[in-house]
């Protein structure tokens, strides 16, 4: 086939997410014509008629999409919804699964209406439902973004007044989460379902007055404490046994709710208890090569290669 690969116009000055999207692309190319296909690069714009216009001169027979730093995931969806009202394929998920989990606030308002476990949250509210979350920890997090922008160890409060909640509101597109003190697990799930090995991120050495949080400086600040004390494993005792099983099932079950469609990762946090917590589902999840993803894939016997050709089968 002939494929464009969908990226992002990144100038000079990138930051470390936009930086790995780059590393994606040239990553993604160099699969792709080892696979013996044909690629190019092309730019995505929030202009859809010039767009349009891009892919249809291409003469493309796919989309790879690899759109990932417009100014708020909710606009994400319009890259595979562009392609299918031109009629050109497009890998990744579907423009209907990018909407439902494009919004942080209402992707959680669905997984609750499915009765499935997801930390309880707050947007707005009067004064007696903000009561309730005074005095736990909590964690602020936007409500249009990926990559764990704007999450840092400062982002997990404890708030004792509701003016303190009402002035976040005010400053920006937040939401505010409860926060689940334990173990964090990522389930990836390749196109049609089929979930991966499970990953638990283990919090290496974390002396007692830090926060376990996998925020900016975990996933990109390669100098820093978090990013090297971050450590994945795939590696279980026999007791996780029924634990690794819940996790599959929850994650096939919010697959299926956002729509079925493309590769995805599932985000869990575990309490004390053992209760597991979805943290959100996250369409076309980074596919670097050092990227848990493709870490999963490597643990059931995919190689790189091999990954990018189940994308593009299924689209």
């Amino acid at each position: 086939m002939h494929i464009m690969i969908l990226t992002d116009a990144i100038g000079g000055q990138a930051t470390k997410d936009e930086a790995d999207t780059l590393a994606q692309v040239t990553a993604v190319k160099r699969a792709l014509r080892r696979l013996g296909h044909s690629v190019e690069v092309g730019y995505f714009s929030l202009n859809l008629i010039q767009a349009a216009r891009r892919i249809q001169a291409s003469g493309c027979d796919l989309v790879f999409n690899l759109v990932e730093n417009l100014a708020s995931s909710r606009l994400l969806h319009l890259v595979p919804l562009l392609c299918q009202s031109i009629g050109v394929r497009c890998s990744g998920g579907s423009s209907t699964t990018l909407c439902l989990s494009g919004d942080k606030v209402e992707a959680k308002r669905l997984l609750s209406l499915k009765d499935l476990p997801t930390p309880d949250w707050i947007e707005s509210g009067d004064q007696k439902y903000l009561r309730a979350f005074l005095n736990i920890p909590m964690i602020i997090k936007a409500r249009a973004q990926e990559a764990s922008v704007g999450i840092t160890e400062d982002s997990v409060r404890t708030f004792s007044h509701i003016r303190d909640f009402k002035a976040l509101f005010e400053e920006g597109d937040v939401f505010i989460e409860e926060y689940i003190e334990g173990r964090e697990f990522n389930l990836s799930i390749l196109p049609g379902g089929v979930v991966l090995p499970p990953a638990e991120i283990l919090f290496v050495d974390y002396p007692a007055t830090k926060t376990r949080v996998v925020g900016y400086e975990a996933k990109w600040e390669e100098d820093s404490f978090a990013y090297q004390n971050t450590r994945r494993t795939f590696t279980f005792t026999e007791e996780d046994t029924p634990l690794i099983n819940h996790l599959t099932h929850l994650a096939q079950e919010t697959y299926d709710l956002f729509g079925s469609s493309g590769y995805a990762r599932v985000d869990f946090r575990v309490d004390r208890h053992g209760r597991p917590y979805i943290l959100e589902l996250n369409s076309n999840p980074c596919i670097a090569v050092d990227s848990g993803f493709v870490a999963a894939g490597e643990q059931a016997g995919y190689s790189y290669e091999r990954l990018i050709e189940a994308l593009i089968t299924e689209a």
